[in-house]
């Protein structure tokens, strides 16, 4: 099926899972409650855009993806995190649960794919970097982290689903160019499901819904997924693009995980501490609570950061150049933030 099509079916299916779900979200306990301390929405909000999200992708990799063990696996690991979640957003589970099972979901997608993260390119100039069986351990760290990772930022309306939607849209863009259609599928899969579930999220044709850690999950698994499925060379395959343009791909989630965390452990508290360190909140602070001004900053910076990537990655630019590039706009960042946070502290 054309592009146009599968763009149709998907949005279709993920927009009746919408309208199908929203009525029992209250019986199964899946409604965001505000309180006075992190949620200062109103009213009751179902939390079901990241099941939605779900059957829209599920349907479009059973027409237009060709099985096989890798799909099947993606498929298996997609459906245990996105039971998790559904578990962690209707009984808020211990974060050591959550990475518990994490960890067993990524052990599962190494040993039923085959693929993981083995070989970092010529990161540092200095040569191939290959992980050996160290790249297992790495592999699972990087689960972890980009599920984690796109779960942090999920602050503001429309924050995650466009900072994703970015993300995927990257990534069908490298695969196309590289001719690897099976994963431009699933990234044009996942970037479709993701629009009805935005439109809902800003209250257009929809009732307000949330993406609860359910989407968080599933969306920060499908981006480390493919991820290593673009960056990892097989028997059969080329990778799409390198390790350091991926960095590009997720500079905006990966950038204030680490800097929210590493400002968090300095102040002795636990990385897993509930704060206002991020940078959605600390743009809405300085925007006078405009959390439309935050998003349009945000989203901005993000696309900046994947555009970058890309022109990189297709201009042939050295893994290495790539790389430095990357840390020196991590550093500009982290400067700029401990820099507007000290204005406001003023």
């Amino acid at each position: 099926m054309s592009i146009a099509g599968i763009f149709l079916l998907v949005s279709l299916i993920s927009s009746l899972s919408i309208l199908l779900l929203t009525p029992f979200a209250e019986k199964f306990g899946l409604v965001d409650i505000p309180n006075d301390h992190r949620k200062f929405h109103h009213g009751r909000i179902p939390l079901i855009g990241g099941v939605s999200i779900y059957i829209g992708v599920v349907m479009g990799i059973s027409l237009f993806i060709t099985p096989n063990s890798s799909s099947l696996t993606y498929l298996v690991c997609s459906s245990l995190l996105v039971v998790l979640g559904v578990a962690d957003d209707a009984r808020d589970l211990s974060p050591r649960l959550r990475l518990l099972i994490q960890s067993v979901v990524a052990a599962l997608m190494c040993a039923g794919s085959g693929m993981y993260i083995h070989s970092l390119g010529n990161i540092f100039g200095l040569g191939n970097v290959d992980l050996g069986i160290a790249g297992y351990f790495v592999t699972v760290l990087a689960v972890i982290g980009a599920i984690n990772a796109f779960n942090m930022i999920d602050g503001i309306d429309g924050l995650l689903g466009v900072s994703s939607l970015v993300t995927f849209a990257s990534m069908g863009i490298l695969f196309f160019l590289h001719n690897d259609m099976d994963n431009m599928n699933l990234a044009l899969i996942l970037s479709v499901a993701l629009i009805p579930y935005l439109m809902a999220n800003f209250g257009v044709r929809f009732k307000k819904i949330f993406m609860g850690d359910t989407g968080s999950m599933l969306i920060g698994f499908t981006v480390v997924w493919l991820l290593i499925q673009g960056t990892q060379s097989t028997a059969d395959r080329e990778a799409s693009f390198s390790a350091s343009t991926a960095l590009w791909l997720i500079a905006f989630p990966l950038m204030d995980m680490v800097r929210v965390i590493v400002d968090r452990l300095r102040r002795g508290q636990s990385p897993f501490s509930a704060d206002r360190s991020h940078l959605h909140h600390i743009l809405q602070d300085s925007c006078d609570d405009n959390k439309r001004a935050a998003l349009l900053k945000i989203c901005t910076l993000s696309a900046f950061f994947a555009v970058a990537g890309i022109a990189m990655q297709v201009s042939g630019v050295r893994e290495v150049i790539i790389f430095s590039v990357f840390l020196a706009g991590f550093a500009l960042y982290t400067f700029r933030i401990r820099r507007l946070n000290k204005q406001l502290s003023q």
